[in-house]
């Protein structure tokens, strides 16, 4: 082998390496928090949807995936996911980079398991910053937010 295909391939092999440690560097960690409701998966719902609104932000979208999965033989008594988000946020977001379109609108979901309901949604700041590091701000404001609708809805 000569000297110059030993080199080429020392330098495809750092490349590599950098590769490898600089895309496990820009994965953010994300926390799940998730809550226990005090009420039932109807009466969840219809707090949830109450306390988004309550928040100044609105639900963008809705998915029944107990729904959808009944189409394959799986039976949930409840698990529905909302899109979430203010419009205005969003405007902020995307003119900062349009990026922000790859976790905006936020994702709460609602879930029945044991006959038990629970409410959860990913950390939006943990989300938004591995997007772009500039949105640890909004993103920390977010999850205040977040937090007073995840209280609204399960308590």
């Amino acid at each position: 082998m000569s000297n110059h295909a030993i080199a080429l391939k020392r330098v495809f092999a750092l490349l590599l390496v950098a590769g490898f440690l600089f895309s496990a560097s820009s994965f953010a960690a994300t926390n799940f928090v998730q809550a226990q409701s005090s009420h039932s998966f109807n009466s969840t719902v219809s707090q949830l949807k109450h306390a988004i609104s309550g928040n100044g932000m609105m639900v963008m979208g809705h998915i029944d995936q107990a729904n959808v999965l009944k189409m394959t033989g799986l039976h949930l008594k409840g698990a529905e996911s909302f899109l979430v988000g203010n419009p205005k946020v969003g405007k902020k977001l995307f003119k900062m980079s349009p990026a922000a379109g790859a976790v905006l609108p936020l994702r709460m979901y609602v879930w029945e398991k044991g006959g038990q309901t629970y409410v959860g949604y990913f950390q939006p700041s943990d989300l938004l910053t591995a997007v772009d590091s500039q949105f640890r701000k909004p993103g920390q404001m977010m999850d205040k937010k977040f937090h007073m609708i995840l209280k609204g809805a399960t308590q």
